[in-house]
């Protein structure tokens, strides 16, 4: 059986037109925080890192234009959706219903799943939805292709307590990876912002966020034109900070907003891995603020 545009009887919302908005950056920068924040919007649904995991097996070689292709493809994702606290994953049918009037390209099937969890929290009027798997940042020409309306949020973070983290949690495998891994988040962040313009990128300090969180999100409303509301505020008791909080490397999304974290990298990096990022990065980080011309000119001195 060919599987085609034509209509279907379940009631299915007509978001195929709604815009994405995808939250990249660095590993351990804050894109979860955002996506949660954002999620609590009533308007707006940004999904459990979901296209990293489906996004290479639509790209794959089989053909999702037939009923057994389809189903390998939703057969392969699901596994990997459960696993990343996807909100109660959709059925195949959901997915033959939606490809049934919607098709079943690149585009039709990002969005039925980019979109599913917000039908699972029950939103009716949806501006945006999206994706906030960090390496995305990597993929910004492709999915300005793909979706010629979407946005970008690119989260930055010092790199010493992005490392710090990632030392903290399952990411952590070298420090050279870890600051390479920045390095080029942070790099190609910056080129998507230098070609779609500050209308399509928004660059966002997780620090900013963190201090003065009304003030930041107020002005992340205004990039995507939707009305703020406090109910982002409030993000930690969604049933999607709950889902992904059960796993361990996000259990601080269960808790609002606090400047803990940040400097926390004095207390889990060593003061030799602390030089090997300020000696590396530090022209980056003078850039963006983490580092004062002084600093930076003491690092050169102790080298």
């Amino acid at each position: 059986m060919r599987v085609g545009s034509a209509g279907h009887a379940t009631p299915i919302p007509a978001w195929i037109d709604v815009p994405p908005v995808f939250i990249v950056g660095a590993p351990r920068s804050g894109t979860t925080l955002m996506r949660l924040m954002l999620t609590a919007h009533p308007r707006v649904s940004i999904a459990s890192e979901g296209a990293y995991v489906y996004l290479p097996a639509l790209l794959s070689r089989r053909d999702p234009r037939d009923t057994a292709g389809l189903e390998s493809l939703f057969l392969e994702i699901l596994p990997h959706l459960e696993r990343e606290q996807f909100l109660s994953p959709p059925a195949f049918g959901d997915l033959l219903d939606w490809v049934m009037r919607y098709g079943s390209d690149v585009r039709s099937i990002l969005t039925f799943y980019g979109t599913w969890e917000a039908r699972i929290l029950g939103k009716a009027d949806l501006s945006w939805w999206g994706d906030n798997a960090p390496y995305h940042v990597h993929h910004i020409p492709f999915f300005d292709a793909t979706f010629p309306g979407c946005k970008f949020i690119v989260m930055i973070r010092d790199p010493r307590d992005a490392c710090a983290s990632s030392k903290a949690s399952f990411a952590w495998h070298h420090l050279d990876a870890a600051i390479a891994s920045w390095e080029l988040a942070v790099l190609n962040g910056l080129m998507g912002e230098l070609y779609l313009g500050s209308a399509r990128v928004k660059r966002l300090k997780y620090e900013s966020l963190i201090r003065t969180p009304t003030e930041q999100l107020q002005d992340v409303c205004a990039f995507l034109d939707v009305e703020y509301t406090d109910h982002m505020l409030a993000y930690h008791e969604s049933r999607a900070a709950k889902a992904i909080g059960r796993l361990s490397h996000h259990k601080n999304v269960l808790s609002s907003v606090f400047a803990g974290s940040i400097g926390k990298y004095r207390e889990r990096l060593t003061p030799e891995e602390i030089a090997t990022i300020e000696g590396r990065l530090g022209t980056s980080m003078v850039g963006l603020g983490y580092m004062s011309y002084e600093e930076y000119a003491g690092t050169r001195a102790g080298r």
